[in-house]
């Protein structure tokens, strides 16, 4: 056991938390560092206990992806638990999206600063994030919507 944990741990959790723990040119992390210690604790625990759960032939059928996957949706699911602010909730569920202070660009008001982002629900229930932008020249306020997959 003290084997599996260590090749586990060398394989599947160190790279997983220094990939999420550390900006990329193609990913910010979405963690707030007050909560990386907490994260790392509690989903290399139940990580460990789902792998434990694993009879040895699931555990010798499976593939190197579903380990990767499993690991990033206890990360994913407990760092939300350790978080008390909204925006924080959105930037750990939607990692790739625009966050508060970024610059977007529009074909028609220009470059602007992210200065609210919420959920919405359209009326034919999809999932939206709505940004409000500021337009770095004028100071225009302007919307715009991206549609949130999960």
């Amino acid at each position: 056991l003290a084997r599996l944990h260590s090749v586990i741990t060398a394989k599947f959790i160190d790279p997983g938390f220094n990939y999420w723990f550390t900006n990329h040119d193609h990913v910010r992390s979405p963690f707030p560092n007050s909560i990386l210690s907490d994260a790392k604790e509690r989903t290399t625990t139940i990580f460990l206990e789902w792998i434990e759960g694993l009879k040895e032939k699931e555990l010798k059928d499976m593939q190197e992806d579903e380990f990767v996957e499993m690991f990033e949706t206890i990360l994913f699911n407990e760092a939300i638990k350790l978080v008390d602010d909204d925006d924080q909730r959105l930037t750990i569920s939607y990692p790739f999206m625009p966050r508060m202070g970024d610059l977007v660009k529009h074909k028609d008001h220009g470059a602007g600063k992210v200065v609210e982002r919420k959920e919405v629900i359209t009326k034919e229930n999809k999932k939206m994030l709505e940004l409000t932008v500021s337009a770095e020249n004028s100071g225009l306020i302007w919307k715009t919507e991206f549609e949130l997959t999960a």
